[in-house]
């Protein structure tokens, strides 16, 4: 049977990025995933418009009769909008400490404004002790920390940190995985060109499949790169702004 990986995420109507993104390469590398929507969007290729978190009490509603009939593998937690949303979340991480938990800190898009509520940064501060794995990008790094360093996190309670180097300019991007007790882990990739719409989504996804397999996490990480990487290479453009990964 495919591992059942829960997903709570915001709503990308053009399909590249979000739930979309995560449903897509779940199912691509064998899991069932199971979809709760944090926030319904006005969204392009091009940009969030704007966002709606959806009522915190559904939420907590969809979890409990979710989890009462299936059981979990992995979580990956990607927009959260709100603080309401937040401590549902939290209240859910408590209750299931063995399943691991991927959160990709959605904060920005790429060419978009914020995309969280002014609350949001101080309450996403009390979920790091239950992360298995946190994938910001630079800019997310440099909001969630005084100083932009990944150590900062991991002293926080965050099990492994991978900061992924895709806003940095350079013919290959970096992304490092930093974990407690260990020395930081580097892959160099040649960057493809062209903007992308949804790559952090499809990255944190594919890590939380190779989790949710059972899988180390430097292999899981190793392989959620390779997946992302393929996808990009065959990414389309259906809309004028940017490409979507092909998952």
């Amino acid at each position: 049977m495919p591992p059942c990986v829960l997903i709570i995420a915001g709503l990308d109507p053009s399909g590249g990025a979000g739930l979309s993104a995560d449903v897509e390469t779940l199912h691509a590398m064998g899991c069932h995933p199971l979809p709760l929507i944090s926030a319904l969007t006005v969204q392009d290729s091009h940009k969030v418009h704007a966002f709606t978190p959806i009522d915190a009490e559904l939420l907590r509603r969809q979890l409990a009769t979710l989890l009462a009939d299936m059981p979990l593998q992995a979580i990956k937690l990607g927009m959260l909008a709100s603080a309401g949303i937040v401590a549902v979340v939290h209240e859910l991480l408590r209750q299931k400490p063995q399943v691991p938990v991927i959160c990709d800190p959605v904060l920005a898009g790429n060419l978009a404004g914020s995309l969280a509520q002014s609350d949001l940064l101080p309450a996403l501060r009390q979920l790091w002790p239950h992360l298995h794995l946190l994938t910001p990008n630079g800019v997310e790094l440099a909001a969630l920390t005084a100083h932009g360093d990944a150590r900062e996190l991991l002293a926080a309670g965050v099990e492994h940190v991978l900061v992924t180097g895709g806003h940095t300019p350079g013919r290959q991007l970096t992304n490092t995985l930093h974990s407690r007790g260990r020395p930081p882990q580097s892959w160099q990739i040649d960057r493809l060109p062209g903007e992308f719409h949804g790559s952090g989504c499809t990255l944190a996804a594919a890590c939380a499949a190779g989790l949710a397999h059972g899988r180390p996490i430097a292999t899981a990480v190793e392989q959620a790169q390779q997946f992302t990487t393929a996808a990009l290479q065959r990414a389309f453009s259906p809309g004028h702004g940017q490409s979507l990964p092909w998952r």
